[in-house]
């Protein structure tokens, strides 16, 4: 099954059109945790804080600062720059596409697409508030592991008397 993913980010100050790849952990879950992770860092002196942490446009920075396996695809290896369904890595099972837009209520947004082996997409989710993109893909993955197997639930349960 494959792992890593391709992470474009737009609209950051400083920053023009960035792709970075992860090449491990880019399920859902994973980068809602490496995003929480960062927007948890201690704000600046001086910002407003969003979300209890770091202001929107310091996402970017952060991410790259606290995460160092990201790594920036050159133009020359854009897969969807070649004509070939093919020319998407197979080990790039996740694509998102992370927009900052200064002056929204919720300046982060955040779109996801899980990649089929054919070379067909299928959508995650739309661009929704970050927030909302930690909840749904964090709290799946804490249900899913706070959950027990059948196995454990038949072994849980009481006897007869």
């Amino acid at each position: 099954m494959a792992s890593g993913a391709l992470l474009s980010c737009l609209g950051f100050p400083g920053w023009g059109g960035l792709h970075l790849v992860l090449p491990s952990r880019g399920d859902p879950p994973a980068l809602a945790r490496r995003l929480q992770l960062c927007l948890a860092e201690p704000r600046a002196a001086g910002h407003t804080a969003w979300d209890q942490g770091i202001p929107a446009g310091q996402l970017l920075p952060a991410l790259l600062r606290r995460h160092r396996d990201l790594e920036p695809l050159h133009p020359d290896h854009w897969p969807w720059a070649r004509g070939a369904a093919m020319a998407w890595p197979t080990a790039w099972g996740h694509r998102y596409l992370l927009i900052c837009r200064w002056g929204a209520i919720h300046p982060l947004r955040l779109s996801a697409w899980r990649h089929r082996g054919s070379g067909d997409w299928v959508r995650l989710c739309e661009p929704i508030p970050l927030p909302c993109f930690r909840e749904r893909f964090a709290a799946d993955q804490e249900m899913t592991r706070a959950t027990p197997n059948p196995t454990t639930i038949k072994a849980m349960a009481p006897t007869a008397q």
